[in-house]
């Protein structure tokens, strides 16, 4: 699977949005490997319950709590209980509602239309995946995914005890979706980010498998100030939605940082004391003291954002000239001739625009038969949307257009990116006099920055 880039400023003289990321440190990816497999065990053990029949246990909760809203000694779950309004599920198998382990009801949150492709994160036993089904009739799809064979086993049972046919359930982990880019319409999750030992790449893949305009949609436990380190340390209460859930503004920035906008946290219900009582028995934790430090800082939420519209290529004008030069400045890249350029017809300039905002920048330098590739930018919030791959693509076919004979670029950040795209290094010494006149050769960039070059098919 593909992995989204991490989005951070790239002062480079030529420098898009270029697909580098993060590598997550050895101690960290352990951690998360590690919770990854606890869960996989709790929730794989409380599928075979419900596959095998027996007492349906181990919710969204501790794992003492049931997929259905009562513990085992019969107390009820505050967490699972009470999501679904009366009559929704009545068409379903009873073994999907009694593998329901969420703390909400995304389905009603979405808003599903007829037509839609639905994706819900962490399926479970497939209630909220059928009941996404129905709502977008044949002609939608709705899938499911899940890494613990049991819940797919269960889901793909009850999908067909249900009659449901326009639903996939698909194995893999909710940090890299089994899907193409721009693949779905609407994202749904109940009670499962908070799980995830590493939010951000979840929420990134959110976004790279959203089509522009596409909805997140989900329903999680959220935290209202700070919890005790002793709960943030409890893998119990992380198994059951509490210790890894995020805080409100968390969550809202993290769906920023990955380029949705309008990121909305709406709380649903604040747990009390005695709530809190309910979902720390058998943590191992003073349950008293506890349950007072964490009543009313921790509740169920309708997480709400919404990925930007596509964006549209088209040539720079003089009146953009401000816009653009800010662009560049704000990246750190050069705007020697910028202003002076834009104001000559065919510039040699291309702007990505979205919402009437310019979001990404570019532009050709002739050079006699050849031509620079100067300073490619993308606006933070928009890179890892493959603006910048556009705006490469673009800037490249016009070069052909204009029957040049090769590109040539300075890249300090870059040089992994632009060979997808046809570039390879070049010594300095060889590069046309014409092209290493200009002034961005000559003064804008640092004699540290990799020298590249690309032929262009001549027309004529």
């Amino acid at each position: 699977m593909p992995r989204l880039p991490i989005a951070t400023a790239d002062a480079a003289c030529c420098g898009p949005d270029c697909g580098c990321h993060d590598t997550p440190a050895p101690a960290a990816t352990a951690a998360a490997d590690d919770l990854a497999a606890t869960v996989r065990a709790k929730y794989g053990a409380a599928a075979q319950r419900v596959l095998d029949g027996a007492a349906s246990g181990g919710c969204c909760g501790p794992v003492s709590s049931c997929c259905g809203g009562a513990a085992f000694d019969g107390t009820v779950d505050p967490i699972t209980t009470g999501l679904y309004v009366l009559g929704q599920t009545d068409e379903l198998p009873e073994a999907a509602v009694l593998a329901s382990l969420g703390c909400g009801n995304p389905t009603a949150l979405a808003e599903l239309r007829g037509g839609e492709i639905v994706l819900d994160l962490g399926s479970g036993g497939g209630i909220d995946v059928l009941l996404s089904a129905r709502r977008v009739g044949p002609a939608g799809r709705a899938y499911g995914l899940d890494m613990t064979d049991e819940m797919l086993d269960l889901a793909r049972r009850n999908a067909a005890e249900a009659g449901v046919t326009n639903v996939e359930f698909l194995k893999g982990r909710i940090e890299e979706i089994p899907l193409p880019d721009n693949a779905v319409d609407v994202i749904i999750s109940n009670c499962v980010i908070n799980l995830s030992g590493d939010k951000r790449r979840v929420i990134g893949e959110a976004f790279r498998v959203l089509k522009p305009g596409g909805r997140f949609a989900v329903s999680d436990v959220v935290v209202q100030g700070e919890l005790p380190a002793d709960v943030k340390r409890s893998m119990e209460l992380w198994v059951g939605c509490v210790a890894g859930a995020l805080g409100d503004g968390e969550f809202a920035s993290l769906l920023r940082d990955a380029g949705f906008e309008d990121p909305r946290v709406e709380m649903t219900r604040v747990y009390d004391v005695d709530d809190a009582r309910a979902f720390l028995v058998n943590t191992g934790l003073d349950v008293d003291r506890v349950a007072r430090e964490v009543a009313g800082r921790v509740g169920a939420a309708f997480v709400r954002a919404t990925k930007p519209a596509a964006f549209a290529l088209r040539e720079a004008r003089a009146g953009d000239a401000a816009a653009v030069e800010r662009l560049l400045d704000d990246s750190g890249l050069p705007v020697v001739g910028v202003r002076e350029a834009l104001g000559m017809p065919a510039s040699g300039f291309v702007v990505a625009e979205a919402n009437g905002a310019i979001v990404g920048v570019g532009g050709l330098e002739d050079c006699c038969d050849d031509a620079l590739l100067r300073s490619v930018a993308v606006r933070p919030e928009w890179r890892s949307r493959g603006v910048g791959g556009a705006l490469v693509t673009r800037l490249v076919a016009d070069a052909e257009a204009r029957g040049k004979r090769a590109l040539y670029l300075l890249t300090t950040t870059a040089e992994r990116y632009f060979p997808s795209f046809g570039f390879a290094p070049v010594a300095r010494e060889a590069i046309p006099e014409a092209v290493r006149a200009t002034s961005e050769f000559r003064e804008a960039c640092p004699a540290s920055a990799v020298a590249m070059t690309r032929p262009v098919a001549r027309h004529g």
